[in-house]
């Protein structure tokens, strides 16, 4: 056993309580003690200095072990009760016992102390552990909740903000470069935006987007960030941002990293509970001779600091010291995002000073990375047929519109089961299958296998603004399959269908 007990004996003779504590450290326990005598003291002790275990004599003036007991279990205190007395007798001892006291042991025979005392102490850190898992389970399990929750809201959610955003963009192709409206519809499509930022958010939150490594700037994610944050940190919290001349390239998935800033602002956040400053830095490195170029990250905080202790088990899971800290996932889940990304995670804490993390990336070459907000010109089609397959009638008379303005032949379908009863009748060829993941019936993956069966080696496009269940244990999409994410813009929809008809021949 190891760490130092906290011991309160209720016992009116100070020898005695000496004999049992010289008992207990000759037995090999680091014991630190308080003894009581009476019962506002042991309720007192109780209350503000919890122990690990009491141990307490039968008869003291005006107290004895029964009060002590029901103290101790009106503490609601899940600690050991042991009875260690000289005068007691034995339908006594059992009534204690049977009221919820551990084990009793007579003065006369203390070679029995330390065995009973490593026993109890050994299964009250079981039941402790125990409720800790159990809670933890309960917590995954809201969390999973919730999770499903968000997902089905942003589903929906981004269906209409597909719609809002989609219509903004045909009426700015349409319109003149000096058309009094395009100021309103700018305003318009950047709302729309914005609120499709906010359902990433809340799908990051819910754990509910699949992995997707892209090369991405970091400089950038942490520039977002901190926009969407600042408010949250709170203004006794100064949040400032130190980034090294950019891009600073990475390959890494989007919404794991900002789910890794967001922890550990968060974390940052309640180690400053008096206010204090937050820092994230970035710059690029080179280790050593023979590794390549790294892009290093620094959230760093002037809070309350780690013990080496705490700060030795903080990449372990479920190790948490914050009772209402969630899954307890944070650091350990960091952890496995950037080793996943072939990068290293590091921490740095000392009481009373504060809190660094530093996160190392291998740098990846920046030569395709599209510059923040860089609009391709949308690509037009040739005349391809394609099968539009959407449950949504405003987002499938969108998606339909985009298309046809854009040279495409469409044929549309509310349903998969009429998806498939088209395409058995279509005499003409269709070059392309565009479907919504999540539809009654039939998923979107279901559809794409079932069409295949008719026409082998058709491309397939899904679209979709939730994709949680559709892709069991974050399976890959099955080949020639690609996936665009409501809502999107004119030129993504555009250009992703000219990839997908590209790819394919």
């Amino acid at each position: 056993m190891t760490g130092r007990i906290r011991l309160l004996i209720c016992e009116d003779s100070d020898d005695d309580a000496v004999l049992i504590v010289t008992r207990l450290r000759r037995g090999g326990l680091a014991v630190d003690y308080e003894r009581v005598q009476t019962e506002p003291d042991a309720a007192e002790a109780l209350r503000l200095r919890p122990p690990d275990i009491v141990i307490s004599d039968y008869a003291m003036p005006g107290f004895g072990a029964e009060e002590a007991l029901a103290l101790l279990r009106d503490s609601g205190l899940d600690v050991p009760f042991i009875l260690v007395s000289g005068r007691v007798g034995e339908e006594s001892a059992v009534a204690l016992m049977r009221a919820g006291a551990h084990d009793f042991i007579l003065k006369e025979d203390l070679a029995r102390l330390v065995p009973a005392v490593r026993r109890e102490l050994t299964h009250a850190r079981s039941r402790q552990q125990r409720r800790q898992l159990e809670q933890q389970l309960r917590q995954t399990e809201r969390l999973d909740s919730l999770g499903r929750l968000a997902g089905g809201i942003a589903h929906d959610f981004n269906n209409m903000l597909a719609v809002v955003l989609g219509r903004a963009d045909l009426m700015l192709a349409e319109l003149p470069a000096d058309h009094l409206l395009r100021a309103d519809l700018g305003a318009i499509r950047e709302v729309a935006q914005r609120g499709a930022a906010l359902t990433r958010r809340i799908l990051v939150f819910s754990r509910q987007e699949p992995l997707r490594p892209e090369k991405l700037d970091v400089n950038e994610v942490v520039t977002v960030t901190k926009e969407a944050l600042g408010g949250a940190v709170g203004e006794d919290v100064e949040f400032v941002t130190d980034l090294g001349q950019g891009p600073l390239p990475v390959e890494i998935d989007r919404s794991e990293l900002e789910r890794l800033l967001l922890n550990l602002v968060v974390n940052s956040r309640k180690a400053m509970p008096h206010g204090g400053r937050l820092t994230i830095t970035t710059e690029t490195a080179q280790p050593a001779a023979n590794a390549g170029p790294m892009v290093r990250l620094w959230v760093a905080d002037t809070g309350v600091g780690m013990s080496a202790s705490v700060l030795e088990h903080a990449f372990e899971p479920y190790y948490t010291t914050d009772a209402a800290a969630g899954t307890g996932l944070g650091l350990s889940s960091a952890y496995g995002v950037v080793t996943a990304a072939g990068g290293e995670i590091a921490l740095r804490s000392q009481l009373g000073v504060g809190t660094t993390v530093e996160i190392s990336l291998p740098m990846v070459d920046h030569a395709d990375l599209a510059p923040p907000g860089a609009q391709a010109e949308p690509a037009r089609g040739g005349g391809q047929s394609i099968l539009v397959v959407e449950d949504d009638e405003d987002v499938r008379d969108l998606v339909t519109l985009m298309l046809n303005r854009s040279g495409y032949q469409v044929l549309e379908a509310p349903s998969p089961e009429k998806a498939l009863v088209l395409l058995d009748v279509a005499e003409s060829k269709v070059d392309l299958l565009l479907s919504d993941v999540v539809m009654p019936g039939m998923s979107g993956i279901e559809l794409a296998e079932s069409v295949r069966a008719i026409r082998p080696g058709i491309p397939v496009l899904l679209m979709s603004g939730y994709t949680a269940g559709t892709l069991p244990d974050d399976a890959s999409l099955p080949p020639g399959v690609s996936l665009i994410r409501k809502p999107f813009t004119r030129a993504a929809l555009l250009g992703t269908v000219a990839q997908a008809l590209a790819d394919s021949n």
